[in-house]
């Protein structure tokens, strides 16, 4: 009887599942599985949240310098800086920001008459825009003179 009590202790300790486990086994198979309900969490809850921070670009104008972009910053008011800098250090004195966007991409659209900006979540859908804006405007000759993105930056 002895031998049958150390002999079943010694099955029960090889075949051991983790706390809040339950061994399982089948034909040919055996594993641990999640006690239903053990814990009070669902598998799904116990996984780490993505953790996002947004991440913003701009576009300052000056028509002796051209488009200046800052982009991937952490704030509108560090992208807006950063593009109206660069402007000016590029011989800008008219320096004007024209888009400011975030988590999107921006487009710089030229027609035959002027220009225009439009943002949206792919460089293609915001072409999309910009070119549909152009040629309402009675623009011709509409086409991308520009594109950036900035997209939003997992932390966590």
């Amino acid at each position: 009887m002895g031998c049958l009590i150390v002999l079943t202790v010694a099955c029960q300790a090889a075949n051991a599942c983790p706390a809040g486990t339950i061994q399982q086994q089948g034909i040919g198979w055996q594993g641990c599985a999640p006690i239903p309900g053990a814990g009070g969490d669902s598998a799904s809850s116990q996984l780490p949240q993505a953790v996002w921070e947004d991440r913003w670009g701009a576009f300052a104008i000056d028509l002796s310098v051209g488009v200046v972009s800052s982009k991937d910053m952490p704030s509108k008011r560090k992208a807006e800086k950063a593009a109206l800098d660069e402007c000016r250090i590029k011989g800008g004195a008219k320096c004007k920001i024209e888009l400011t966007y975030f988590n999107q991409c921006g487009v710089v659209i030229s027609g035959s008459t002027g220009h225009n900006t439009a943002r949206a979540a792919s460089i293609d859908r915001a072409s999309e825009v910009g070119i549909d804006i152009c040629k309402k405007s009675g623009d011709s000759n509409c086409s991308v003179y520009y594109s950036e993105c900035s997209f939003p930056v997992r932390v966590k």
